[in-house]
């Protein structure tokens, strides 16, 4: 019998032990019955959902401290992004429903549940550098030609909408090439929407390890750095190398760098950095660069001065909390929203609204 949503749970239990018993219980209560071919919406984004969260938690989970242990077994990405499993699981259920309930949508049931099944065999790599060289069911065009109101990328026959950064709705149209301006839109899958050193934002095509183009301007893939680039010298290349996953590693200079992904940061006096482990501070706690010199990034929050976004190096940084749906949101002061929302704003303006992606707004 033919059945992903039993082989995805059946793979669940195996990794997720009793710490994620109670999902487990959920997940079944929500999985539709092996071969019906009329498997309902909502029961088939439950089971992608399943799918995403695991996969990204799988990917980001895997920076060893001593003995072998995992420094975040949560994964970094769940954890910053979400705060939790189960809060992960929730929104991508939702960003699933409404994509699928959209007009134009590419999507149906059995697609996504055929996602569902695929999605293990996609790369860390390619998952974490915007949804590149998808699994053959997890990026279906949609219907709408470019020029028509979207919501999301799921309903275009380009499966690209433009213009929805800090909107609610945006137009079909080509994915952006390598260089296109992204203050309003998102990037194709495979780019970074990358502030350059003059200020502006446009997106890079990721380089593969061993590309000896990459500057501090045109990134490297995810699970990589770009040794020899300058931080302060945009026109110097480096090399694209495999970051370190290795607690205690040393990095930077002619080493590689410390991978983030996994929760791991470059600290330590010239010619002897080595990877540390990257704090992780709730709301309202410090963030940055912490008075002892240890770095601290945010769960399911961002970090934030009183003049804007804060950088690494920023001392006086405090996490703030991701905004509800249709709680007040401010791109430059915080709070950012939690994912799928939208901090739809007028234009010109960084205050607005959380609002999630949905087709009714745009018609």
């Amino acid at each position: 019998m033919n059945c992903p949503s039993l082989r995805l749970l059946q793979k669940s239990i195996l990794v997720a032990g009793l710490a994620n018993a109670v999902w487990i219980l959920i997940g079944t209560s929500l999985l539709p019955s092996c071969g019906s071919s009329g498997d309902s919406l909502d029961k088939a984004c439950a089971v992608l959902a399943q799918a995403q969260c695991e996969r990204r938690q799988l990917c980001t989970n895997t920076a060893m401290g001593s003995g072998g242990t995992a420094l975040y077994p949560e994964g970094v990405y769940v954890m910053n992004t979400y705060g939790d499993m189960a809060t992960c699981l929730a929104r991508q259920q939702l960003a699933c429903m409404n994509n699928g309930n959209a007009p134009g949508t590419g999507t149906n049931p059995t697609q996504l549940e055929n996602c569902a099944s695929e999605y293990g065999t996609w790369s860390c790599v390619d998952l974490f550098d915007g949804n590149a060289n998808s699994p053959p069911d997890c990026a279906p065009a949609g219907k709408l030609a470019n020029g028509q109101p979207c919501a999301m990328a799921g309903q275009c026959a380009s499966r690209f909408c433009a213009g929805t950064k800090n909107a609610s709705c945006g137009l079909c149209a080509d994915e952006p090439l390598d260089g296109a301006v992204c203050a309003a839109s998102g990037c194709a899958p495979g780019q970074e929407c990358k502030a350059e050193s003059n200020g502006d934002l446009l997106c890079h095509t990721r380089r593969p390890v061993g590309d000896t183009t990459c500057t501090s301007d045109l990134p490297c893939q995810a699970f990589s750095t770009c040794v020899g680039a300058s931080a302060t010298d945009a026109a110097k290349t480096g090399v694209c190398t495999a970051a370190s996953s290795a607690l205690g590693a040393a990095c930077g200079g002619s080493n590689p760098g410390c991978d983030g992904n996994l929760g791991l940061v470059c600290l330590g006096p010239n010619g002897a950095k080595t990877c540390q482990q990257i704090a992780y501070a709730s709301a309202g706690s410090a963030c940055g660069t912490l008075v002892d010199g240890a770095r601290a990034e945010c769960i399911s929050a961002d970090c934030f001065t009183t003049t804007g976004p804060a950088s690494t190096s920023d001392t006086t940084a405090v996490c703030i909390a991701r905004a509800a749906d249709g709680a007040a949101c401010d791109t430059q002061q915080g709070p950012i929203c939690l994912a799928p929302a939208r901090c739809v704003t007028s234009p010109g303006a960084t205050s607005g609204t959380c609002t999630v992606p949905s087709a009714a707004l745009c018609k």
